[in-house]
């Protein structure tokens, strides 16, 4: 006896393969795969901005770390250079007087003053950045804006203060500043220079080059105030073009 397949219909056929096809949950109870999340650009957008600033944060500590260690080093070589000069330092009366009449102690005090306020600078803004606050971002760009342009200031105008005055007397026989006088003595050994003379010439050399590194290193300050702004001008465009109401800077 010969039998003879029929096929279903059609709509039976596109019913079958529909059925076979779907997606079947498992036997333990298991939901199906869910693929990531879409991003959108300005999600995206917003993730590299929070990047950048964690790394600015990182930059802007690492500056005040140096600035501050940089700052209470100039201030120690000074007072070890004032120090030594106040223990030195004879009066008119002595016939044979280590010091000129007239010593010019404006140029350390200056270099000090830089330091000193170098250094209070520095405190303030590692105190700030370790200080939970809203809007830290934005507000720690207002605190770098100022301090690192009157820093940059202060280095400027000390380095070129120092050195000029420092200059204009060196060759002078009856005035000079303690790094004028004191070096004077640098080509003679220890033994042929007055006493602590050459530590004084040392220290204050030192302390003015620190300044100097100092003025480079508030260069970079003021780049990183820079890029900081930058950053929060494209935070604030990302918030706007996504349709938030209030802006959270980092």
């Amino acid at each position: 006896m010969a039998y003879r397949f029929q096929a279903p219909p059609a709509s039976q056929q596109k019913t079958q393969m529909t059925s076979n096809t779907s997606p079947t949950f498992s036997t333990l109870g298991r939901s199906p795969s869910i693929g990531p999340p879409a991003y959108t650009t300005d999600d995206l957008q917003a993730a590299r901005n929070e990047e950048q600033a964690r790394w600015l944060h990182l930059m802007r500590i690492a500056i005040a770390a140096i600035t501050l260690g940089t700052s209470i080093a100039v201030i120690s070589c000074i007072a070890v250079s004032l120090k030594a000069y106040s223990d030195s330092h004879l009066g008119a009366e002595w016939l044979l007087p280590l010091w000129p009449l007239h010593v010019d102690l404006r140029p350390s005090h200056t270099v000090l003053g830089c330091g000193t306020t170098i250094s209070v600078f520095s405190l303030v803004y590692l105190a700030a950045a370790f200080i939970p606050m809203p809007r830290k971002l934005h507000n720690l760009n207002i605190i770098s804006s100022i301090f690192s342009f009157l820093a940059l200031f202060a280095t400027l105008f000390t380095t070129i203060y120092a050195s000029d005055l420092t200059n204009n007397l060196a060759d002078s026989t009856s005035s000079g500043t303690l790094n004028s006088w004191t070096c004077k003595w640098q080509g003679l050994d220890s033994a042929g220079a007055p006493a602590r003379f050459i530590e004084i010439c040392n220290e204050g050399t030192a302390a003015l080059d620190l300044v100097i590194f100092l003025a480079i290193v508030e260069v970079l300050a003021v780049g990183a105030t820079a890029w900081g702004w930058w950053i929060e001008t494209r935070m604030k465009r990302v918030s706007v073009e996504g349709g938030k109401d209030e802006i959270q800077l980092v």
